[in-house]
């Protein structure tokens, strides 16, 4: 498999929306977290992106970060997105860690989370961040076993104080 994670651009906007369709059909959407805004268009997206990654127009409890999107190079197809922050604080420490990834329904259990992470963290690495923080909840399996695949330690787990009916696994990947 051959992966590469790219910034949003036009050439595969209709890869993107064939993401969202489907997080749609799943009822997924806010999985998307940052990656998507309702009725937003693709250059006002685009530039909301930037200046999240500059941390200019966020919100005060929000991070600066860097939104991806996965392609799977040899078929031409976006089939995740993946949001990398380089600093964590608030909510990113408590429950949603310095990385969240996103397959579509019909791309997972074909290694493609697992190979996003293992990617993003040699950016982790050449930025100079030595151990970053994965979060998932307990009953989300697949997503345990990426991180593990990934060498993460388990660190604790506890309820998620806005949802209290999942318990937040808390996951270190020392690079």
């Amino acid at each position: 498999m051959n992966i590469q994670l790219i910034h949003p651009q036009p050439k595969w906007q209709d890869g993107f929306n064939d993401l969202i369709n489907e997080a749609k059909i799943a009822n997924e959407i806010l999985e998307l977290g940052h990656a998507y805004r309702p009725n937003e268009d693709f250059s006002s997206m685009c530039i909301r992106l930037e200046n999240r990654k500059q941390g200019i127009n966020i919100h005060p409890r929000d991070v600066p970060s860097c939104l991806f999107w996965i392609l799977d190079v040899k078929r031409g197809v976006i089939v995740g997105t993946l949001d990398m922050r380089y600093k964590i604080t608030g909510d990113y420490f408590k429950r949603l860690g310095h990385v969240a990834y996103y397959i579509k329904p019909s791309e997972r259990k074909k290694g493609y989370a697992t190979q996003a992470l293992k990617e993003v963290l040699k950016l982790y690495k050449s930025n100079g961040i030595n151990k970053i923080l994965v979060t998932c909840y307990k009953d989300n399996i697949a997503s345990q076993k990426v991180i593990q695949k990934n060498a993460g330690k388990f660190e604790s787990e506890k309820e998620d104080f806005k949802n209290p009916s999942h318990i937040i696994q808390r996951w270190w990947i020392v690079l």
